[in-house]
């Protein structure tokens, strides 16, 4: 892994007059008005991903549906500024549904899915007449039918396949390879005996077929490729139910967690890969169907920090006459597990000081009772001590969405600038939230002597 020996801004953060600010107001005043540990999230850096990514679409001269990945950060007013842009949501369970409701999407602007969806969120979604389900395995198929049967009404829907493609991602986020939970797999002919089994359910319309290879791509050749293999599988099924509206070639593009992380243009990203889905069917006289995102990370990653406020500092012996420095912050685990889950990175800086050199190697570790260590490395002023506020950077997707209360610590608030304006979007869990759903019976039984 590469360290830095100097403070680098990854996000839309700036230092002025030795104050480090997000969206134009200072992390100071951010913590002082609303505690730590804070998420952030600043409006116009998710905007100006937004507006790229539309531009990158429209300059293919395709037809190309983009919506948001909910799971990635479903606060509400993150989805607001979602329907706001004009873009549809993908939920995968019945409360990501219920929020992207309560965030004022309509009906025809959601789509469903979930590897598992229980009876209930089958029901829920036909009822209020969603855009689309995304149907994962056969059992899906055959609930989803029988609601629409008692019902009396009829459901678009696509089927998720796994392409059998490995994309370079960790294994965690890897989910287009033949050996997965997601979908139906085209090489063993799944894929095609649920088509077959759609096309003879009267109240299904087979609207599209939908994949997600895997997340955090910094380049797009894995979906190019597993978009190809799609569009071919199209074509191969036209006979049977012609040709589809739409091949939704899902989301996985990353963010730059590490300075030294480079990602591939969006313009690129995004030509390379509609044209895999298009090309095959203009090189046969066809009309292609439009070409379907689903994006998350890469809306609100880099929108997003976490602000923290550093506690104990102790230097401890490793070995060979060296020593580690340990930098405890007030959060950890619980508003972030994911370097716990697979190794996921992050850069840092100290916000009190960002204009001091950062020169000094810290381990950041949480309050958790766990090796949580929330960056292995990073380098820090020399002077950073008890007090002083650390930004890791770069937390805007899944930090909010993983969120626990393990070690019975309140959830963090989030603090969402617009405008050069704070605006408190989730309010801080209390103590006293964290208990209000249990009961004690007033015994529970006898112990025997």
């Amino acid at each position: 892994m590469q360290y830095f020996t100097e403070m680098r801004l990854l996000g839309s953060q700036s230092v002025e007059k030795r104050r480090l600010l997000i969206g134009g107001v200072s992390c100071d005043e951010l913590a002082d008005r609303f505690g730590t540990p804070l998420y952030l999230f600043d409006a116009s850096d998710a905007r100006e991903k937004i507006e790229r990514f539309v531009s990158a679409a429209d300059a293919t001269g395709e037809a190309v549906s983009i919506a948001f990945a909910s799971k990635a950060n479903g606060a509400l007013s993150v989805l607001k500024l979602m329907l706001d842009a004009g873009l549809d949501v993908d939920v995968a369970s019945e409360g990501e549904l219920e929020g992207a409701v309560r965030a004022g999407f309509p009906p025809e602007r959601i789509q469903m899915h979930g590897s598992n969806k229980s009876d209930a969120e089958i029901e829920t979604a036909v009822r209020m007449g969603i855009k689309t389900i995304v149907l994962d395995n056969v059992r899906d198929i055959q609930k989803t039918s029988e609601v629409c049967e008692s019902l009396g009404r009829s459901q678009n829907v696509m089927i998720r396949l796994a392409p059998g493609i490995h994309p370079e991602t960790h294994e965690a986020i890897s989910t287009g390879q033949d050996d997965t939970k997601f979908g139906f797999n085209i090489s063993d002919g799944a894929a095609r005996d649920a088509v077959e089994r759609i096309s003879r359910c009267g109240l299904l319309h087979f609207a599209g077929i939908h994949m997600h290879i895997g997340s955090q791509l910094m380049e797009g050749s894995g979906i190019e490729a597993g978009a190809h293999r799609m569009a071919q599988f199209a074509i191969e099924i036209r006979p049977m139910v012609g040709t589809l509206e739409e091949i939704n070639c899902g989301g996985g593009l990353g963010i730059r967690y590490l300075p030294s992380d480079a990602l591939e243009p969006i313009q690129s990203f995004v030509s390379r890969i509609v044209g895999a889905c298009t090309k095959p069917f203009r090189d046969l006289g066809m009309p292609p169907p439009r070409v379907g995102f689903e994006m998350g990370r890469y809306f609100v990653g880099e929108a997003g920090s976490t602000l923290y406020r550093i506690g104990r500092i102790k230097t401890v012996p490793i070995g060979n006459g060296k020593t580690r420095t340990y930098a405890s912050v007030d959060g950890g685990l619980a508003d972030n597990p994911r370097p716990q889950l697979y190794g996921a990175v992050y850069y840092a800086l100290n916000a009190s000081r960002p204009d001091e050199p950062h020169d000094a190697p810290f381990r950041i570790a949480g309050r958790h009772c766990e090796t949580d260590r929330l960056i292995p490395e990073v380098h820090l002023p020399a002077a950073t001590r008890e007090g002083d506020l650390l930004l890791v950077q770069c937390t805007g997707a899944y930090n909010f969405s993983m969120a626990s209360n393990y070690n019975r610590y309140p959830r963090p608030a989030m603090v969402i600038v617009a405008d050069g304006e704070p605006f408190l979007a989730v309010e801080r869990e209390t103590v006293a939230d964290l208990f209000s759903h249990e009961r004690i019976r007033s015994t529970i039984g006898t112990i025997r002597q």
